[in-house]
């Protein structure tokens, strides 16, 4: 769902249908750096950003499933001041993480500035009911821990009997095609450890206050007889524990992980964000919006961290459209509001890419994207009173019947599905309401479904 008009007012239209039922919301707010951009006027005085941002985020958190979660991303401006106004509409409790991420590198004529150069946005992470969120777990890739320097000889045999030998010598003996390009010969050898790494391992110290009893324990008896492992078995989930010579033995087949369909080396995702491109998204959907667009990849990590397929995202600061055309490529429902020209002129051209699966770029590949579903295009209604000429309260003169009885409707807390009846048989679908889903070719054509509100 598109919603074109003043996300403040949508979010109120949202809130008697999808109270509850968002899973994840991304937002990326203006910075509020005082500078104007080409699409939004980025410079409001501290106070009044503040206020128009907690009406929001009040807003939001009320749309939230009880086990969602919601990111805002900002830069140095006003991320502090918005982490305290955060604290007091999720609460402080709900705070999962800030998360750093590096947005720029410095380039020749950013450089020629005295000072520290700026390169990190952020994004600040918070439940809904932080007792009820549950995190999926993420890695990420990471060059090849040449610290994992043993090699397992015959990892058929019981561990008592395991044999090892220096890694290094194993691969000497393989043919590997060796280039003279040293880049080439480097690149085999990692391909030759991610692709043995049940077999790769290194060892590693076991500290009698940091560990659990049962493998100091281990430990202690490994150092009564060197050269033999010593195995133990562990339950709920645990990795199994394997000791040598009072160290312990750890494969690197656990960091190994299929990440955009590549087996590659990985380590576990931190806080702090620095493998995610920012060079060569501008043409990312096949539009360009300076200074405002966000990575597909940057909206990618946090669904994956935050949802699964079919759950329902939301983005009430749409901009450029990412986080709709991410959602839609990871088989997630969503809803976006934009209140300027570039929903019809950025977002609906880029969702129809997405659905006719002509846009490659992006994440398309690495989800396995290749098109299909589709999307509603809505316009909030025009304030439904407004005073005439003598001061008086007066239905607005845009409303026709059918959209006064919608918008009273919305009001009243009752769903507007209008029967057409003649000798019993109804006819033709209900205004207002689509059957089916739409197709691509039918977005852009798609009639306009009046959001009523009263003006404030």
């Amino acid at each position: 769902m598109l919603i074109k008009g003043d996300n403040l007012l949508a979010l109120k239209a949202l809130e008697q249908d999808y109270a509850g039922k968002v899973k994840c919301i991304y937002i990326d707010p203006p910075f509020n750096t005082g500078a104007a951009f080409e699409h939004y006027d980025d410079g409001v005085e501290h106070s009044l950003w503040l206020s128009l941002m907690r009406q929001r985020l009040e807003l939001l958190r009320n749309l939230l499933t009880l086990d969602g979660a919601i990111f805002v991303h900002l830069d140095d401006n006003e991320a502090d001041y918005c982490r305290v106004l955060m604290d007091e509409t999720f609460g402080r409790g709900n705070f999962i993480s800030r998360l750093t991420v590096e947005a720029r590198a410095p380039s020749a004529f950013s450089t020629v500035n005295p000072g520290v150069f700026k390169a990190s946005e952020y994004i600040l992470w918070y439940a809904r009911e932080r007792a009820e969120f549950r995190e999926n777990s993420g890695r990420v890739k990471r060059e090849p821990d040449y610290a994992y320097s043993k090699w397992l000889s015959n990892p058929e045999a019981p561990p008592r009997d395991w044999r090892f030998q220096n890694l290094a010598d194993v691969y000497a003996l393989v043919p590997s095609g060796r280039s003279k390009h040293p880049r080439s010969v480097l690149e085999k050898f990692n391909n030759y450890i991610i692709e043995n790494a049940s077999r790769v391992c290194r060892l590693a110290s076991i500290s009698d206050s940091g560990a659990g009893q049962a493998i100091v324990e281990l430990k202690r008896e490994s150092l009564r007889t060197p050269g033999v492992v010593h195995h133990m078995r562990r339950a709920d989930g645990l990795d199994d524990v394997y000791v040598l010579d009072g160290q312990q033995l750890i494969f690197y087949g656990k960091n190994v992980v299929e990440i955009d369909g590549e087996k590659t080396a990985s380590r576990l995702l931190t806080n702090i964000w620095t493998d995610i491109a920012w060079e060569g998204i501008a043409n990312e959907g096949g539009v360009r919006f300076p200074k405002g667009k966000k990575p597909e990849r940057l909206i990618r990590r946090c669904l994956e961290l935050t949802t699964g397929p079919g759950d329902l995202v939301l983005d009430s600061f749409a901009g450029s459209g990412t986080t709709g055309a991410v959602a839609h490529k990871m088989g997630r429902r969503w809803i976006m509001v934009e209140i300027g020209d570039h929903a019809d002129t950025h977002i609906v051209p880029r969702l129809t890419k997405v659905i006719d699966g002509e846009d490659q770029g992006g994440v398309t590949k690495a989800v396995g994207w290749d098109g299909g579903g589709g999307f509603r295009y809505y316009t909030l209604a025009p304030s439904l009173l407004e005073r005439d000429a003598y001061d008086n309260w007066v239905i607005a003169p845009e409303y026709n019947g059918p959209m006064l009885a919608q918008a009273m409707c919305k009001h009243l807390g009752f769903t507007y599905d209008p029967a057409q009846l003649s000798i019993g048989v109804q006819k033709g679908p209900p205004i207002g309401v689509q059957k089916g889903p739409p197709s691509s070719s039918s977005v852009t054509g798609m009639g306009v479904a009046p959001f009523a509100l009263v003006a404030a």
